[in-house]
């Protein structure tokens, strides 16, 4: 008889009414980034997305929260992250369970904002989705892609305020629409033709900080047209290093030649590799030279250097061994005629892929990572920068610059411009790459340094410190850019300074909320 009542006509329309609404927002909020539809996104959409799971999440009671956050997270980064599965399979299933796993505790909590609070509770869902953007970029799985504020690197006027609260900012203007319509539809539409007036005043308040935004967006653009300019050449090869084998690498060196010897021609300041674009490791081979086509290799890229007087920045794979252990750095060289001018270890690593830290814990984990034949990488401690023709260059491997603590950290050291090295050519999606840029645009904003991006298949491009586009080359194909780097160091931001603090007041502001929260019911039982 239990099992009839659950099982009824209306509970199973209900049921796929509410899993219709939260694959509906899973779908527009993969569209909302750059896509298997659209490779620049259609970033409007952002605005909207999340519509359908505020009211599901009124809809629902707190087991079935649990459940829908689960399905709603693993739906949603299925979709946005569809270029894994042209990578590697296993990530494709195992990046969405993570994200199942964040949604089946983000979506209770979202419903108990919404329990304590009936009325005001969307305010403290604001601050509760905050709080789970900032959260889920630490630590060992910490991971940037699909921030909701990334979704609008194009609109610069926007995104200017970052220089003050990092992504965080824009993710609050961009999530508080589908927050206050979701909320203000819950009840239905006869409910809200009734209730209208009461959005009145928080729509009101979105709109006037959303002009507020454009405007701060427009007058905070910086004026470098007196800075002075750095002119390198950025080298796209497109030869994926991941494809291993000497035949690669010889490949991959000749090509990296032919294309350096045209730039040259135009006698840029500086020759700009991607990351691990020479992939034997140069000490460690010239060390034991117990390897000769890879010895012969090294000694062809010297050759090379000789005979040119401009520097040389390449990643490396910078290997030793201590005993029996081996270690493996992901490197930044700086070259200058062949003389070593410092080298930067990756400090924050790619999770599985390039580290796993629980050996110990999760020996049966760790091992199968190895029998897929993953090669770990040593974790570097150093912010090092480097000095050439005066200029400090910051340098980031691969997703570094996805994270904001690295950029700031290196700007707060003196860091005149950010320099990326990454390949990203693993993935043959378009989308891939330009999440990737696009998230590399808010570091330019928020510290009001440009950014050159070096990559071995897209999206090279130099960046502005107003997060403007000034030169880029096509994805997956093979070329140089040279462009005036403007170097500007003259401001420093209020993110610069202090971080993440808008992230910081959300946790605290949502802790506090929740308590509060608490509180009152207890209090109101009590009378």
């Amino acid at each position: 008889m239990a099992f009839n009542k659950i099982f009824t006509r209306e509970n199973i329309l209900n049921l796929l009414f509410e899993l219709f609404l939260l694959s509906l927002s899973g779908l527009i909020f993969a569209l909302s980034f750059p896509s298997f539809l659209n490779r620049w996104g259609l970033f409007p959409l952002a605005f909207i997305s999340l519509i359908p799971v505020f009211i599901v999440v009124h809809r629902i009671g707190f087991i079935k929260s649990i459940i829908y956050g689960a399905y709603f997270g693993y739906f949603s980064y299925s979709l946005f992250n569809f270029w894994l599965a042209t990578f590697d399979p296993m990530a494709f299933v195992v990046v969405p369970i993570i994200y199942a796993s964040y949604f089946l505790v983000l979506f209770p909590l979202l419903k108990l904002a919404d329990r304590l609070f009936p009325a005001k509770g969307f305010i403290l869902q604001i601050f509760l989705w905050l709080s789970y953007e900032f959260l889920r970029t630490k630590g060992f799985l910490g991971y940037s892609y699909g921030v909701l504020g990334y979704t609008q690197y194009n609109f610069l006027s926007l995104i200017g305020i970052a220089d003050i609260t990092g992504v965080a900012g824009v993710t609050f203007i961009v999530i508080y629409p589908s927050i206050i319509i979701g909320n203000a539809l819950k009840e239905g539409i006869a409910h809200f033709k009734k209730t209208w007036r009461e959005w009145l005043r928080p729509s009101v308040i979105w709109f006037s900080l959303f002009i507020l935004f454009n405007i701060y967006g427009l007058v905070s653009k910086v004026n470098y047209d007196d800075t002075p300019k750095w002119r390198p050449a950025l080298i796209q090869h497109n030869i994926n290093s991941w494809r291993s084998g000497i035949e690669v690498f010889e490949e991959a060196l000749d090509k990296l030649l032919e294309i350096s010897n045209e730039a040259l021609e135009e006698k840029p300041d500086a020759l700009i590799w991607s990351e691990t674009a020479f992939v034997p490791s140069i000490d460690y081979h010239l060390r034991t030279r117990v390897d000769r086509r890879r010895v012969e290799l090294i000694h062809k890229l010297f050759d090379f250097m000789d005979q040119t007087d401009v520097p040389l920045f390449l990643g490396n794979n910078d290997l030793f061994y201590f005993g029996d252990k081996r270690v493996n750095y992901n490197s930044v060289f700086h070259y200058e005629k062949g003389e070593l001018q410092g080298k930067y270890y990756k400090t924050h690593l790619v999770p599985f892929t390039e580290h796993f830290p629980y050996e110990n814990i999760f020996p049966g984990i760790y091992q199968k990572i190895l029998d897929l034949k993953v090669n770990f990488y040593g974790k570097g401690d150093e912010y090092t920068l480097f000095e050439q023709d005066g200029i400090k260059l910051a340098p980031l491997i691969c997703f570094e610059d996805t994270f904001g603590y690295l950029s700031r950290e290196f700007v707060l050291r003196g860091g005149d411009i950010l320099m990326n090295l990454t390949n990203d050519s693993w993935s043959d999606e378009y989308a891939c790459n330009i999440q990737h840029m696009g998230i590399a645009v808010f570091r330019t904003i928020e510290n009001r340094r440009s950014m050159i991006r070096s990559t071995t298949g897209g999206f090279t491009t130099v960046i502005d410190p107003n997060g403007k586009r000034i030169a880029e080359l096509e994805p997956f194909t093979e070329g140089y850019l040279i462009s005036d780097v403007p170097v500007y160091n003259e401001r420093t931001t209020i993110y610069t300074k202090f971080g993440n603090w808008l992230d910081i007041l959300s946790i605290i502001l949502s802790f506090s909320g929740i308590a509060l929260g608490i509180l009152l019911k207890i209090k109101g039982k009590k009378h």
